[in-house]
Protein backbone atom coordinates (compact mmCIF):
# COMPACT_ATOMS: atom_id res chain seq x y z
CA UNK A 1 0.00 0.00 0.00
CA UNK A 2 1.22 3.69 -0.72
CA UNK A 3 2.39 5.59 1.71
CA UNK A 4 0.68 8.98 3.10
CA UNK A 5 4.05 10.35 1.72
CA UNK A 6 3.50 8.93 -1.88
CA UNK A 7 -0.20 9.97 -1.90
CA UNK A 8 0.69 13.26 -1.51
CA UNK A 9 2.83 13.65 -3.42
CA UNK A 10 0.99 12.00 -6.23
CA UNK A 11 -1.76 14.19 -5.52
CA UNK A 12 0.43 17.32 -6.02
CA UNK A 13 1.46 16.51 -9.60
CA UNK A 14 -2.07 15.30 -10.51
CA UNK A 15 -1.65 11.08 -10.81
CA UNK A 16 -3.93 8.91 -10.50
CA UNK A 17 -3.65 5.07 -8.86
CA UNK A 18 -2.42 2.22 -10.88
CA UNK A 19 -3.48 -0.18 -8.84
CA UNK A 20 -5.66 -1.51 -11.48
CA UNK A 21 -3.84 -1.22 -14.09
CA UNK A 22 -1.08 -3.19 -12.33
CA UNK A 23 -3.73 -6.19 -11.81
CA UNK A 24 -4.40 -6.64 -15.56
CA UNK A 25 -0.83 -6.19 -16.27
CA UNK A 26 -0.44 -9.79 -13.87
CA UNK A 27 -3.24 -11.40 -16.06
CA UNK A 28 -1.70 -10.34 -19.17
CA UNK A 29 1.46 -11.61 -18.52
CA UNK A 30 -0.04 -14.92 -19.72
CA UNK A 31 0.87 -13.74 -23.18
CA UNK A 32 3.95 -14.74 -22.57
CA UNK A 33 3.79 -18.14 -21.69
CA UNK A 34 1.45 -18.13 -25.20
CA UNK A 35 4.43 -16.25 -27.46
CA UNK A 36 7.36 -19.45 -25.74
CA UNK A 37 5.20 -21.91 -26.99
CA UNK A 38 4.21 -20.69 -30.35
CA UNK A 39 8.00 -20.19 -30.58
CA UNK A 40 9.18 -23.76 -29.23
CA UNK A 41 6.27 -25.40 -31.36
CA UNK A 42 7.22 -23.69 -34.56
CA UNK A 43 3.72 -22.47 -34.94
CA UNK A 44 2.09 -22.34 -38.35
CA UNK A 45 -1.52 -21.35 -37.78
CA UNK A 46 -1.49 -18.04 -39.24
CA UNK A 47 -4.28 -16.88 -36.91
CA UNK A 48 -2.75 -18.12 -34.01
CA UNK A 49 0.69 -16.44 -34.47
CA UNK A 50 -1.24 -13.18 -35.60
CA UNK A 51 -3.01 -13.22 -32.49
CA UNK A 52 -0.53 -14.05 -30.40
CA UNK A 53 1.83 -11.12 -31.97
CA UNK A 54 -1.20 -8.67 -31.05
CA UNK A 55 -1.66 -9.35 -27.27
CA UNK A 56 2.15 -9.22 -27.14
CA UNK A 57 2.70 -5.65 -28.90
CA UNK A 58 -0.40 -4.42 -26.21
CA UNK A 59 1.20 -5.86 -23.16
CA UNK A 60 4.40 -4.86 -23.70
CA UNK A 61 3.06 -0.71 -24.32
CA UNK A 62 1.37 -1.30 -21.38
CA UNK A 63 4.13 -2.50 -19.37
CA UNK A 64 7.24 -0.31 -20.43
CA UNK A 65 4.83 2.79 -20.17
CA UNK A 66 4.02 1.79 -16.39
CA UNK A 67 7.86 0.94 -15.93
CA UNK A 68 9.33 4.38 -17.42
CA UNK A 69 6.88 6.30 -15.49
CA UNK A 70 8.16 4.58 -11.97
CA UNK A 71 11.83 4.47 -13.03
CA UNK A 72 11.75 8.70 -13.48
CA UNK A 73 10.14 9.14 -10.55
CA UNK A 74 10.51 6.49 -7.58
CA UNK A 75 8.40 8.45 -5.33
CA UNK A 76 5.28 8.16 -6.77
CA UNK A 77 5.61 4.61 -7.67
CA UNK A 78 1.95 2.76 -8.43
CA UNK A 79 0.38 6.30 -9.43
CA UNK A 80 0.91 7.25 -13.15
CA UNK A 81 -0.39 10.47 -14.99
CA UNK A 82 -3.68 10.36 -16.55
CA UNK A 83 -2.48 10.27 -20.27
CA UNK A 84 -0.42 6.92 -19.04
CA UNK A 85 -3.17 5.72 -17.10
CA UNK A 86 -5.67 6.09 -20.28
CA UNK A 87 -3.25 4.77 -22.60
CA UNK A 88 -2.10 1.85 -20.76
CA UNK A 89 -5.71 1.05 -19.86
CA UNK A 90 -6.88 0.95 -23.74
CA UNK A 91 -3.90 -1.34 -24.10
CA UNK A 92 -4.23 -3.89 -21.16
CA UNK A 93 -8.15 -4.12 -22.42
CA UNK A 94 -7.61 -5.26 -25.89
CA UNK A 95 -5.05 -8.19 -24.25
CA UNK A 96 -7.35 -11.05 -22.86
CA UNK A 97 -9.16 -10.71 -26.77
CA UNK A 98 -6.22 -11.80 -28.33
CA UNK A 99 -4.81 -14.38 -25.85
CA UNK A 100 -8.42 -15.64 -26.44
CA UNK A 101 -8.57 -16.07 -30.18
CA UNK A 102 -5.06 -17.08 -30.03
CA UNK A 103 -5.93 -20.18 -27.93
CA UNK A 104 -9.35 -20.80 -29.64
CA UNK A 105 -7.24 -20.80 -32.99
CA UNK A 106 -4.84 -23.87 -31.19
CA UNK A 107 -7.83 -25.75 -30.47
CA UNK A 108 -9.38 -25.88 -33.81
CA UNK A 109 -7.23 -25.44 -36.82
CA UNK A 110 -9.98 -24.36 -38.81
CA UNK A 111 -10.82 -20.86 -36.83
CA UNK A 112 -10.28 -17.98 -39.04
CA UNK A 113 -9.75 -14.75 -37.22
CA UNK A 114 -9.60 -12.50 -40.43
CA UNK A 115 -13.16 -13.33 -41.44
CA UNK A 116 -14.20 -12.48 -37.66
CA UNK A 117 -12.19 -8.76 -37.61
CA UNK A 118 -11.16 -6.47 -40.25
CA UNK A 119 -6.91 -6.96 -40.54
CA UNK A 120 -4.31 -5.65 -39.69
CA UNK A 121 -5.85 -4.85 -36.64
CA UNK A 122 -4.81 -1.18 -35.14
CA UNK A 123 -3.63 -0.14 -31.72
CA UNK A 124 -6.16 1.44 -29.56
CA UNK A 125 -6.57 5.25 -30.04
CA UNK A 126 -3.75 6.93 -28.45
CA UNK A 127 -4.65 9.09 -25.29
CA UNK A 128 -3.73 13.10 -25.71
CA UNK A 129 -2.20 15.19 -23.71
CA UNK A 130 -0.17 18.92 -24.32
CA UNK A 131 2.74 18.44 -23.49
CA UNK A 132 3.02 14.67 -23.19
CA UNK A 133 5.10 13.46 -20.12
CA UNK A 134 8.63 12.69 -20.40
CA UNK A 135 8.53 9.68 -18.57
CA UNK A 136 5.58 8.38 -21.19
CA UNK A 137 7.61 9.53 -24.50
CA UNK A 138 10.18 6.92 -22.89
CA UNK A 139 8.29 4.73 -21.58
CA UNK A 140 6.88 4.52 -25.81
CA UNK A 141 10.31 4.28 -26.88
CA UNK A 142 11.39 1.48 -24.88
CA UNK A 143 8.60 -0.20 -26.06
CA UNK A 144 9.44 0.57 -29.56
CA UNK A 145 12.39 -0.97 -28.75
CA UNK A 146 11.33 -4.26 -27.63
CA UNK A 147 8.92 -4.93 -30.24
CA UNK A 148 11.20 -3.90 -33.29
CA UNK A 149 13.72 -6.74 -31.82
CA UNK A 150 11.03 -9.35 -32.16
CA UNK A 151 9.50 -7.61 -35.30
CA UNK A 152 12.80 -7.94 -37.38
CA UNK A 153 13.20 -11.93 -35.89
CA UNK A 154 9.59 -12.58 -37.20
CA UNK A 155 11.00 -10.68 -40.43
CA UNK A 156 14.18 -12.82 -40.33
CA UNK A 157 12.36 -15.94 -40.15
CA UNK A 158 9.73 -15.14 -42.82
CA UNK A 159 12.76 -14.42 -45.01
CA UNK A 160 14.16 -18.11 -44.64
CA UNK A 161 10.69 -19.47 -45.89
CA UNK A 162 10.27 -17.18 -48.79
CA UNK A 163 10.12 -18.65 -52.41
CA UNK A 164 10.43 -16.59 -55.51
CA UNK A 165 6.90 -16.32 -55.45
CA UNK A 166 7.23 -14.38 -51.91
CA UNK A 167 9.65 -11.88 -53.16
CA UNK A 168 7.14 -9.24 -53.68
CA UNK A 169 5.96 -10.06 -50.33
CA UNK A 170 8.84 -9.56 -48.68
CA UNK A 171 9.94 -6.52 -50.56
CA UNK A 172 6.89 -4.63 -48.94
CA UNK A 173 7.47 -6.36 -45.72
CA UNK A 174 11.12 -5.10 -45.66
CA UNK A 175 9.62 -1.64 -46.80
CA UNK A 176 7.38 -1.39 -44.07
CA UNK A 177 10.12 -2.94 -41.26
CA UNK A 178 12.29 0.23 -42.93
CA UNK A 179 9.69 2.97 -41.99
CA UNK A 180 9.22 1.82 -38.43
CA UNK A 181 12.63 1.60 -37.87
CA UNK A 182 13.10 5.10 -38.99
CA UNK A 183 10.45 6.98 -37.09
CA UNK A 184 12.11 5.17 -34.17
CA UNK A 185 15.51 6.13 -34.95
CA UNK A 186 14.44 9.68 -35.62
CA UNK A 187 12.29 9.93 -32.06
CA UNK A 188 15.50 8.10 -29.82
CA UNK A 189 17.94 11.45 -31.90
CA UNK A 190 15.29 13.89 -30.68
CA UNK A 191 14.93 12.33 -27.08
CA UNK A 192 18.64 12.03 -26.69
CA UNK A 193 19.22 15.49 -25.18
CA UNK A 194 16.31 15.78 -22.96
CA UNK A 195 14.02 17.98 -25.10
CA UNK A 196 11.92 20.78 -24.11
CA UNK A 197 8.43 20.18 -23.84
CA UNK A 198 7.66 22.34 -27.59
CA UNK A 199 9.58 18.83 -28.94
CA UNK A 200 7.65 16.56 -27.12
CA UNK A 201 4.59 16.35 -30.28
CA UNK A 202 7.29 15.94 -32.50
CA UNK A 203 8.63 12.87 -30.95
CA UNK A 204 5.14 11.02 -29.22
CA UNK A 205 4.26 11.52 -33.59
CA UNK A 206 7.02 9.09 -34.36
CA UNK A 207 7.06 7.04 -31.37
CA UNK A 208 3.06 6.39 -32.41
CA UNK A 209 3.80 6.12 -36.09
CA UNK A 210 6.48 3.53 -35.02
CA UNK A 211 4.66 1.46 -32.93
CA UNK A 212 1.47 1.08 -35.21
CA UNK A 213 3.62 0.23 -38.10
CA UNK A 214 5.47 -3.00 -35.96
CA UNK A 215 2.22 -3.71 -35.13
CA UNK A 216 1.14 -3.73 -38.41
CA UNK A 217 4.76 -5.68 -39.59
CA UNK A 218 3.64 -8.53 -37.33
CA UNK A 219 0.22 -9.03 -38.32
CA UNK A 220 1.49 -9.31 -41.93
CA UNK A 221 4.10 -11.90 -41.46
CA UNK A 222 2.11 -13.55 -39.35
CA UNK A 223 -0.66 -14.24 -42.20
CA UNK A 224 0.59 -13.18 -45.67
CA UNK A 225 -2.34 -13.66 -47.48
CA UNK A 226 -2.93 -9.75 -45.88
CA UNK A 227 0.38 -8.53 -47.28
CA UNK A 228 -1.29 -7.79 -50.78
CA UNK A 229 -4.25 -5.67 -49.89
CA UNK A 230 -2.58 -4.03 -47.16
CA UNK A 231 -2.64 0.36 -48.00
CA UNK A 232 -0.74 1.37 -44.78
CA UNK A 233 -1.79 2.40 -41.43
CA UNK A 234 -5.78 3.45 -41.74
CA UNK A 235 -7.45 6.14 -40.29
CA UNK A 236 -11.40 5.65 -38.81
CA UNK A 237 -13.57 5.64 -41.21
CA UNK A 238 -15.96 8.63 -41.56
CA UNK A 239 -19.39 8.16 -40.12
CA UNK A 240 -21.25 5.31 -42.67
CA UNK A 241 -24.25 6.84 -45.39
CA UNK A 242 -26.58 7.69 -43.47
CA UNK A 243 -30.16 7.74 -44.99
CA UNK A 244 -32.90 9.94 -44.18
CA UNK A 245 -34.49 9.04 -40.90
CA UNK A 246 -38.38 9.41 -40.79
CA UNK A 247 -39.90 9.22 -37.25
CA UNK A 248 -43.28 8.76 -38.68
CA UNK A 249 -44.55 4.85 -38.31
CA UNK A 250 -41.52 3.42 -36.91
CA UNK A 251 -40.67 0.37 -35.80
CA UNK A 252 -40.69 0.73 -31.56
CA UNK A 253 -38.53 -1.79 -30.96
CA UNK A 254 -35.94 -0.61 -33.87
CA UNK A 255 -33.09 0.09 -31.47
CA UNK A 256 -33.22 -3.71 -30.04
CA UNK A 257 -30.83 -6.20 -30.61
CA UNK A 258 -32.89 -8.02 -33.55
CA UNK A 259 -31.57 -11.27 -32.34
CA UNK A 260 -33.53 -11.28 -29.27
CA UNK A 261 -36.29 -9.07 -30.11
CA UNK A 262 -38.88 -11.67 -30.13
CA UNK A 263 -37.62 -12.70 -26.81
CA UNK A 264 -38.10 -9.16 -25.24
CA UNK A 265 -41.41 -7.92 -27.16
CA UNK A 266 -42.98 -11.48 -24.84
CA UNK A 267 -42.30 -9.34 -21.70
CA UNK A 268 -44.66 -7.10 -20.60
CA UNK A 269 -42.19 -5.25 -18.57
CA UNK A 270 -39.91 -4.76 -21.11
CA UNK A 271 -43.12 -3.61 -23.74
CA UNK A 272 -44.01 -0.76 -21.20
CA UNK A 273 -40.39 0.30 -20.53
CA UNK A 274 -39.94 0.68 -24.72
CA UNK A 275 -43.06 2.40 -24.44
CA UNK A 276 -42.29 4.95 -21.68
CA UNK A 277 -38.86 5.34 -23.23
CA UNK A 278 -40.30 6.89 -26.96
CA UNK A 279 -42.82 9.26 -24.84
CA UNK A 280 -39.70 11.00 -22.94
CA UNK A 281 -37.57 11.04 -25.69
CA UNK A 282 -37.07 14.88 -26.77
CA UNK A 283 -36.05 14.04 -29.98
CA UNK A 284 -36.61 10.90 -31.61
CA UNK A 285 -34.77 11.76 -34.61
CA UNK A 286 -31.98 12.84 -32.74
CA UNK A 287 -32.14 8.68 -31.60
CA UNK A 288 -33.02 6.87 -34.78
CA UNK A 289 -30.17 8.91 -36.80
CA UNK A 290 -27.43 6.76 -34.14
CA UNK A 291 -29.26 3.88 -35.04
CA UNK A 292 -29.20 4.22 -38.49
CA UNK A 293 -25.87 4.79 -38.26
CA UNK A 294 -25.14 1.58 -36.35
CA UNK A 295 -27.04 -0.21 -38.81
CA UNK A 296 -25.23 1.09 -41.88
CA UNK A 297 -21.91 0.07 -40.29
CA UNK A 298 -23.13 -3.41 -40.07
CA UNK A 299 -24.49 -3.85 -43.57
CA UNK A 300 -20.96 -2.19 -44.79
CA UNK A 301 -19.37 -5.34 -42.58
CA UNK A 302 -17.47 -2.54 -40.43
CA UNK A 303 -19.07 -3.43 -37.48
CA UNK A 304 -20.34 -7.06 -36.34
CA UNK A 305 -22.69 -8.69 -33.75
CA UNK A 306 -20.06 -9.75 -31.12
CA UNK A 307 -19.46 -13.40 -30.02
CA UNK A 308 -17.97 -15.90 -27.64
CA UNK A 309 -15.63 -17.72 -28.01
CA UNK A 310 -18.34 -20.70 -29.56
CA UNK A 311 -19.24 -18.26 -32.19
CA UNK A 312 -22.59 -17.34 -30.01
CA UNK A 313 -23.74 -14.59 -29.86
CA UNK A 314 -23.36 -12.33 -26.59
CA UNK A 315 -27.00 -11.41 -26.42
CA UNK A 316 -28.77 -8.27 -25.47
CA UNK A 317 -27.49 -5.31 -23.23
CA UNK A 318 -28.86 -5.78 -20.27
CA UNK A 319 -31.00 -1.95 -20.22
CA UNK A 320 -33.62 -0.90 -22.00
CA UNK A 321 -33.92 -0.43 -25.39
CA UNK A 322 -31.74 -4.13 -24.88
CA UNK A 323 -29.49 -3.23 -27.88
CA UNK A 324 -27.26 -5.54 -29.80
CA UNK A 325 -23.74 -5.63 -28.51
CA UNK A 326 -21.16 -5.02 -31.06
CA UNK A 327 -17.66 -5.52 -31.95
CA UNK A 328 -15.76 -3.28 -34.31
CA UNK A 329 -14.36 -4.65 -37.16
CA UNK A 330 -12.54 -1.92 -38.13
CA UNK A 331 -12.23 1.91 -37.53
CA UNK A 332 -15.37 3.78 -37.70
CA UNK A 333 -17.19 6.51 -36.15
CA UNK A 334 -20.40 6.40 -34.84
CA UNK A 335 -22.38 8.85 -33.06
CA UNK A 336 -19.58 11.57 -33.18
CA UNK A 337 -17.22 8.82 -31.47
CA UNK A 338 -14.34 7.09 -33.32
CA UNK A 339 -14.31 3.33 -32.14
CA UNK A 340 -11.00 1.28 -32.66
CA UNK A 341 -11.22 -2.56 -34.16
CA UNK A 342 -11.72 -4.67 -31.23
CA UNK A 343 -13.84 -2.54 -29.08
CA UNK A 344 -17.32 -3.46 -28.30
CA UNK A 345 -20.13 -1.53 -27.56
CA UNK A 346 -23.94 -1.16 -27.14
CA UNK A 347 -26.55 1.82 -27.47
CA UNK A 348 -28.21 2.80 -24.36
CA UNK A 349 -31.08 4.80 -24.71
CA UNK A 350 -32.76 5.70 -21.15
CA UNK A 351 -35.78 8.11 -20.15
CA UNK A 352 -34.83 6.95 -16.57
CA UNK A 353 -33.89 10.29 -14.80
CA UNK A 354 -35.94 12.52 -17.08
CA UNK A 355 -38.62 12.79 -14.35
CA UNK A 356 -36.40 14.01 -11.95
CA UNK A 357 -34.41 16.62 -13.51
CA UNK A 358 -32.14 14.83 -15.31
CA UNK A 359 -30.90 14.66 -18.76
CA UNK A 360 -32.08 11.82 -21.88
CA UNK A 361 -29.80 9.34 -22.20
CA UNK A 362 -28.39 8.64 -26.00
CA UNK A 363 -25.27 7.52 -26.07
CA UNK A 364 -22.71 4.37 -27.08
CA UNK A 365 -21.42 1.95 -24.09
CA UNK A 366 -18.02 1.34 -25.20
CA UNK A 367 -17.08 -1.48 -22.97
CA UNK A 368 -15.79 -5.46 -22.45
CA UNK A 369 -19.16 -6.91 -21.46
CA UNK A 370 -19.98 -10.23 -19.52
CA UNK A 371 -22.86 -12.41 -19.58
CA UNK A 372 -25.18 -11.71 -16.82
CA UNK A 373 -28.99 -11.98 -15.59
CA UNK A 374 -29.64 -8.40 -14.58
CA UNK A 375 -31.55 -6.51 -16.06
CA UNK A 376 -32.39 -2.95 -15.88
CA UNK A 377 -35.92 -1.82 -17.59
CA UNK A 378 -35.07 1.96 -16.94
CA UNK A 379 -38.57 3.12 -15.80
CA UNK A 380 -38.62 6.93 -15.53
CA UNK A 381 -41.77 6.63 -13.47
CA UNK A 382 -39.92 4.05 -11.04
CA UNK A 383 -42.77 1.32 -11.68
CA UNK A 384 -41.12 -1.79 -13.26
CA UNK A 385 -37.54 -1.69 -11.35
CA UNK A 386 -36.65 -4.98 -9.98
Amino acid sequence: MATLKTRMAAALKGEVRADELEAYRRAGGIVYAELQQLEAAGEQLPSRRLCTWNAFVLQSIGEHLLDADYAADPGTAGYVPPVTARQVGACFAQVEGWVSRARQSAGNPAYRVDKELRLPADLPAWAEADPCPLPHLNGMLAAARAIRLHAEVALGGFEERATTWDRESLQRLRQLAAEAATAADYAEGLLHNDPGPRMHEAIEQRLQRALELYYHLGQLIAMPSLIASYTGVRQAAPPAQVPRVDPAGFDPWCLTDPQKRHTWQADPRARQAIKEMWDYDPDPVATLRVQAEIDAALRAGTIAFATNERGQPYGSYYCCPFSAIYLVRMPVVIAGKQLRAMQQFAYEVSAEDVPRGGRFKRELIVATFYPTDEVDYCDPDGLHGD
